[in-house]
């Protein structure tokens, strides 16, 4: 049934050879969708709709992270419905509440983590709030869309036992979850020192059994550092914090990142997760949901600020890190990167783009090219190296 015409009419990446199923994911992977957008969707669905496989789909919005968002924008604007109203997706409740349910879960999370935020207001600890919350708030603006997860708090390495007693009170532990979700159980020694000696830019997280049939566990990921400790780069929280700026989170006071940072951040994570053995292993190596939260936050900074990103980035020595994640980026959305700005860091090095496993010290070379690995549910299965890093792997 394939009609390159129709498949056409998705063509929103210069990603080769992706089956009708993964265009269409990419297409709907939009906070909002303008009406040019819609008609677009809507007319390659009313061709091809039937034929797709919905259940790959489901599977693919899912691990990719944009499941809410798919779920609204499909129901939202009926895209799926043909004009005598038939519906061409079935089982059209499951998006909906993918959408419902992510809302409700994040206002939940929000309502304890707004706890913690005011608890660290009280001590007046030197903090900033960073990803999933800044992003869900800030730049998505509708509490169903992004998917929370942990609150990552970026503070000084001498604030962390203040950090550790204050959240202690509240009910969080260091530690793990026991099968029944009922308790947090504490880490054993080789994996408390393993973090310690090899990872001290963070510490393991601290957990509270949520007790909710929505949020299983809320999660506090404490670090002392944007970088990890091989990239060799010395900067440290007090680099970031001291331009933090102030926001509101939860309906508290906070402070975040400056936006230059904010970017930063989201392409330095971008990189790392996208290489490391551990976040391959787990399928949350590449997602759609942290490229879209990148071309997001360009979408919003001047000349000024585009400016001053160059600055940071070459104070840092982040160049490659900054060059994976906005060649990826242009490749899934490249409506969304400018040429000027990819041209600004220069073309990365191919082996930048190909090797992963580098901050394992396990060095090794995809086979498959990236376009395959998006919408692979398997690749880890070619790893050619393993993550030895004990500890958790899939907290929420």
């Amino acid at each position: 049934m394939s009609d390159p015409a129709v498949d056409d009419l998705l063509a929103h990446s210069r990603l080769s050879g992706l089956r009708p199923e993964g265009k269409l994911l990419l297409a709907l992977a939009r906070p909002v969708l303008t009406v040019t957008e819609q008609d677009r969707i809507h007319r390659f669905l009313s061709h091809r709709g039937r034929f797709l496989d919905w259940g790959f789909i489901l599977d693919q919005a899912s691990r990719h992270g944009i499941l809410p968002i798919i779920g609204r924008n499909l129901t939202k604007y009926r895209l799926v419905h043909l004009d005598d109203g038939r519906t061409l997706a079935p089982y059209r409740w499951i998006y909906y509440y993918a959408y419902d349910g992510n809302r409700r879960r994040n206002i939940a999370l929000g309502d304890e983590y707004a706890k913690v935020i005011r608890a660290l207001n009280v001590a007046r600890l030197d903090y900033v709030i960073r990803k999933g919350p800044v992003l869900a708030e800030g730049i998505y603006r509708d509490a169903g869309l992004r998917r929370m997860g942990d609150l990552d708090v970026l503070l000084h390495a001498e604030s962390f036992s203040e950090f550790s007693s204050i959240v202690e009170k509240l009910g969080y532990q260091q530690g793990h979850l026991t099968r029944n979700a009922e308790q947090v159980v504490s880490f054993d020694r080789r994996t408390r020192l393993t973090w310690k000696v090899n990872l001290p830019n963070s510490t393991l997280p601290y957990l509270k059994p949520a007790q909710r049939d929505d949020v299983e566990v809320f999660v506090l990921d404490p670090c002392f550092s944007l970088f990890q400790p091989r990239s060799g780069i010395p900067a440290d929280a007090g680099d970031f914090l001291a331009g933090a700026v102030d926001t509101t989170a939860f309906g508290e006071p906070s402070r975040m990142l400056d936006p230059v940072d904010q970017i930063i951040d989201v392409c330095v994570q971008l990189h790392v997760e996208a290489t490391t053995l551990l976040y391959i292993e787990i399928g949350k190596d590449l997602t759609i949901l942290k490229f879209l939260d990148l071309v997001e936050l360009l979408r919003r900074l001047s000349d000024e600020q585009l400016r001053a990103f160059t600055e940071r980035v070459e104070k840092f020595g982040c160049g490659d890190s900054v060059r994976y994640a906005l060649y990826y980026a242009s490749q899934v959305f490249p409506d969304d990167i400018s040429p000027s700005l990819i041209d600004e860091f220069g073309p990365p090095d191919p082996d930048l783009l190909e090797v992963y496993g580098a901050l394992d010290g396990k060095s090794e070379r995809w086979e498959k090219s990236f376009a395959d690995r998006l919408f692979e549910q398997r690749r880890w299965e070619s790893l050619k190296a393993h993550s030895t890093v004990p500890g958790p792997r899939a907290v929420v």
